[in-house]
C-alpha cells in the first residue's frame, strides 16, 4: 500500500527571528515545500501576528495548521522515578507527583508526561514531566490564531530538537550518549539523549546575543557591527576573540553542570557534542570546545533528512538558514 501524502509546518518563533518551515511528500520520503525567516528582534508584540502571516504568504505555505513551541522561564522539565503502575493509577499519581519538582501552581500550569524506560530492576519506571505556564501557551497560540493558523502541537524547544537530530542521525546507538546543544539568540537548548530516549534538557539563558553585546560594549562598535564580528571580525580578531571568552567560559560552565548532574543521576558519560542554532559558526566555538570539555564537537545540518530538489526555494537561503532550523523542522516533523 502506498504511503498517505502529508503537509506539515513547523513554526519556530524565537526572541530575535521566526522561522517557518513546511514539508510534504510522504512520511518516509519528506519533501522541504517552503521556508521562511523573517526578523522580529525590535517588534512590538502588537505585531508579531500580522509579521507571521506576511511571512508565511511569502515563503507560500499552504498549510493552515502549525506546530509551535515555548522555551524558557515559563517551562519546566524534570525527569523522575517512580513505582511502576497502569496508566490511569499513572495520571493521578504523577500530578500529585509533580507538585514535588515544579515550582509553578498547579492550577495555572499546564501538564503532561511520557514514560521513557519502563523496564528497570526495582520495578520502576523513568518519566519525563513536563509543565508550562497556562498564559504563557495561551498567549502563543492566540497569537498563532491571528496570523491565521490552528495551532496542531505545543511543544517544548528541548524536544523538537531532539526530534530533529534523530530524523537525521536514525542509526544512533541504543546506548550512545549524545548531548545537543543548540545555539540562538536568547537561549541555549541543552538536549541529552542515551540512544533515543532524551533524559535531560534545559535552556541556558546565554547565546549569540550576549557574545555580541559585550563585544559591542568592550570594541565600542554598534549591535549591528558586533554581530559580524562575533562570527567573522573585520579586524582585530584576537581581540574580539578575547572579549568573547568570558560569554564562552560562563556557557561552558552551565554546559559542563548539566554534563555533570546528568552523569551523577545516570552513571553514564557524554560520548559526543552537536552543535547547531545560529551560534555553530561562533568565532573559536571548535577550540573553546575543545579546550574545556576535551571534545571537538560535531557541526549538523536539521535539514539533511529532506529532498531539497524540487523546493522553490532560493538555494542561498537554505544554505544560509540551515542551521538556525533544528527546532523548527523538529516541529513540523510532530
Amino acid at each position: 500500500m502506498a504511503e498517505s501524502k502529508f503537509i506539515k509546518v513547523g513554526l519556530d518563533i524565537g526572541s530575535s527571528f521566526v522561522k517557518i518551515l513546511q514539508i510534504g511528500g510522504e512520511p518516509n520520503k519528506p519533501v522541504l515545500e517552503a521556508l521562511g525567516v523573517k526578523e522580529i528582534r525590535d517588534m512590538a508584540k502588537s505585531e508579531l501576528s500580522q509579521a507571521i502571516k506576511e511571512l508565511a504568504i511569502q515563503s507560500k505555505v499552504s498549510s493552515k495548521d502549525a506546530n509551535i513551541s515555548i522555551s524558557g522561564q515559563s517551562v519546566v522539565v524534570r525527569f523522575i522515578s517512580m513505582p511502576r503502575m497502569d496508566n490511569e493509577s499513572l495520571k493521578g499519581a504523577v500530578r500529585f507527583e509533580a507538585e514535588k519538582f515544579i515550582p509553578f501552581d498547579m492550577n495555572d500550569c499546564i501538564l503532561d508526561f511520557k514514560t521513557i524506560k519502563s523496564q528497570t530492576a526495582d520495578n520502576k519506571i523513568s518519566i519525563v514531566l513536563a509543565a508550562a505556564k497556562k498564559g504563557a501557551v495561551e498567549e502563543r497560540i492566540k497569537m498563532v490564531g491571528e496570523a491565521g493558523f490552528t495551532v496542531r502541537i505545543v511543544d517544548i524547544d528541548g524536544f523538537a530538537l531532539a526530534n530533529s537530530f534523530l530524523r537525521n542521525f536514525p542509526a544512533m546507538g541504543a546506548e550512545k550518549t549524545s548531548a545537543l546543544i543548540n545555539i540562538g539568540s536568547t537561549f541555549t537548548n541543552l538536549s541529552i539523549l542515551r540512544g533515543e530516549a532524551i533524559f535531560f534538557t534545559r535552556d541556558i539563558a546565554i547565546a549569540t546575543g550576549d557574545f555580541s553585546s559585550v563585544v559591542s560594549k568592550r570594541m565600542g562598535v554598534d549591535s549591528k557591527a558586533a554581530d559580524e564580528f562575533i562570527f567573522v571580525p573585520k579586524e582585530k580578531p584576537q581581540e574580539v576573540a578575547e572579549h568573547m571568552k568570558t560569554v564562552f567560559n560562563n556557557l561552558l560552565e552551565e554546559i559542563k553542570l548539566s554534563f555533570n548532574y546528568y552523569e551523577n543521576q545516570g552513571g553514564r558519560s557524554i560520548d559526543e557534542i552537536y552543535i547547531s542554532g545560529g551560534g555553530m559558526g561562533l568565532l573559536g566555538l571548535n577550540e573553546v570546545f575543545q579546550e574545556s570539555l576535551g571534545s571537538k564537537p560535531t557541526l549538523w545540518k536539521p535539514l539533511g533528512f529532506l529532498n531539497k530538489e524540487k523546493a522553490v526555494i532560493n538555494k542561498a537561503l537554505i544554505d544560509l538558514q540551515e542551521p538556525n532550523l533544528a527546532i523548527a523542522a523538529g516541529l513540523a516533523l510532530r
